[in-house]
């Protein structure tokens, strides 16, 4: 299983963080509509990693659907090809918390 400080070669960041840096421009869920998320959601994260190539954008935002909520944290499976993380496919199993969510498919 991933954890939410990933791999050597991507990591999840804190959208809470980005979220109080810049709080009119830059969007996070209300914590009553991170409430709400359940097995089957979907929720876009931002998949951080390091490249050398200076045309590569430093993030990919990509969607995983939720498999289960355990303690506060919540497991789920990648719903995207990443484009530019090599070490993470479709399908991989990826743990985040609530301040790593920047979009969800609740209404």
């Amino acid at each position: 299983m991933v954890s939410d400080f990933g791999t050597p070669s991507w990591r999840l960041d804190d959208a809470a963080l980005i979220a109080a840096a810049n709080p009119y421009t830059f969007y996070k869920p209300s914590s009553e509509a991170i409430a709400l998320l359940r097995a089957g959601n979907a929720v876009k994260l931002i998949f951080a990693f390091e490249s050398k190539d200076p045309k590569v954008l430093r993030a990919e935002r990509m969607w995983v659907r939720i498999e289960r909520v355990e303690s506060g944290r919540f497991v789920g499976k990648l719903d995207n090809d990443p484009r530019y993380i090599e070490a993470l496919k479709c399908g991989d199993d990826v743990e985040f918390e609530a301040r790593h969510v920047i979009q969800t498919d609740i209404d």
